[in-house]
């Protein structure tokens, strides 16, 4: 008994030593934990009309997968710091495997209090006023889904960043970026490299002005047998889900420009108060490359041909009280390609509510509905069909944050 109990105590002592030891080792780095986990449900969703794939003329009801994410921030020294998203997000750009990806991860470089560098994986987009579900990451969005207009996607590289104080209430915001399209490591010759810009205007009574630009840069040959040269122009992944579509589409997003040789620009004004938002923008994107079977659809083959978007937003969110708030957004895009003139247009409607529970726990519901012209290029439509498509339906979405 008095040798087991020896073994229990030597035990006990290294067992507290490194418990210790990993304590001080969080409190010197500042190890800290977050997470969010999001459940979402949708009434069926029935593409009438000319839709992509026939079997999505009938969707029934049913729940999302569940998302999940799981942060980690790590502050190393006084101007050092560590961010890692752990998620699975099936909506994106998961392949059906359940497995939990790095999504968005970086290094921070805090240089000076007004100026940081981020190295890693990082957002690209001309979005100046971010508002968009990325997996389990929704709270930010007083919508279930994303926008039809959205230029967003991470990329690998190198990310500037500053804040400026104009007076003591006015300052600008900047950020430029330059990076590679692929988080699978793709050093194909002329692959190129993407670059970024966006800055705001804030003053004190809550009117702000935001700018964005972004260049993708690849060589034809480079990006030949891929989906796209940068996803940039596809969108984020949305949460709307068809009978016959897989989750990591961007079926229901405009598919005009491929991202091979673009030019985007967008330019935004917002106006926000305590209880109150409205945002508008409007933008352009270009390039100078064509999905070579037609617009609509995620392919592998390109032609010498310029494919170009013109494009709109509008939204508004009220509070109601403390806790609850309803938000209405409207978005158009316009295929501007060569050649195409009319039946071009796509639009989509949002009506939304929400309610937080707490502090932590938001619920959400949404109404969509969304219209996709002939030549729209959106991706629900069989592109180039007499009469386009139309989709709507109910969704709602409970998120908890940790």
């Amino acid at each position: 008994m008095k040798i087991k109990f020896k073994k229990l105590k030597v035990a006990s002592a290294i067992l507290t030593s490194f418990i210790s030891s990993q304590a001080l080792a969080a409190e010197t780095s500042k190890i800290q934990f977050s997470g969010a986990v999001m459940q979402s449900w949708q009434a069926g969703m029935e593409v009438d009309g000319a839709a992509a794939n026939p079997a999505n003329a009938e969707s029934d009801s049913g729940f999302h997968r569940l998302r999940f994410a799981l942060n980690v921030n790590a502050q190393v020294s006084e101007r050092v710091s560590i961010f890692a998203e752990l998620a699975e997000e099936p909506n994106d750009w998961n392949n059906g495997s359940a497995a939990i990806s790095q999504d968005l991860a970086w290094i921070q470089f805090d240089m000076t209090d007004s100026l940081g560098l981020r190295l890693g994986n990082l957002i690209s987009t001309t979005q100046t006023f971010l508002r968009y579900s990325d997996g389990a990451a929704v709270q930010a969005n007083p919508f279930v889904g994303n926008g039809l207009v959205d230029m967003i996607t991470a990329e690998e590289g190198v990310w500037v960043y500053g804040v400026h104080d104009v007076s003591n209430d006015t300052n600008i915001t900047w950020d430029a970026v330059v990076s590679t399209p692929d988080f699978f490591a793709d050093f194909s010759d002329g692959r190129g490299y993407n670059y970024g810009l966006r800055g705001t205007l804030n003053f004190a009574n809550g009117l702000s002005f935001g700018a964005g630009t972004f260049k993708t840069n690849h060589d034809i040959e480079a990006v030949r047998g891929k989906a796209f040269g940068s996803a940039i122009g596809l969108g984020d992944g949305d949460n709307y889900q068809f009978a016959s579509t897989p989750v990591s589409a961007r079926g229901t997003h405009t598919l005009i420009i491929p991202g091979v040789d673009a030019f985007i620009w967008q330019a935004d004004v917002q106006y926000k108060i305590d209880n109150f938002m409205v945002h508008a923008l409007y933008g352009n994107a270009s390039d100078d490359y064509s999905w070579a079977n037609g617009q609509g659809s995620l392919q592998t083959d390109y032609v010498e041909q310029e494919s170009e978007m013109s494009f709109w937003s509008i939204e508004g969110k009220y509070d109601l009280t403390s806790s609850a708030y309803i938000a209405v957004r409207y978005q158009e895009s316009t295929n501007d390609s060569e050649g195409i003139e009319t039946e071009n247009d796509a639009t989509r409607l949002q009506i939304g509510a929400g309610w937080w529970m707490n502090d932590s726990t938001l619920f959400k519901v949404e109404y969509v509905n969304q219209e996709e012209d002939q030549f729209s290029g959106g991706g629900a439509t069989d592109f180039g069909a007499a009469g386009g498509a139309e989709w709507d339906g109910i969704i709602a979405e409970a998120s908890v944050t940790f």
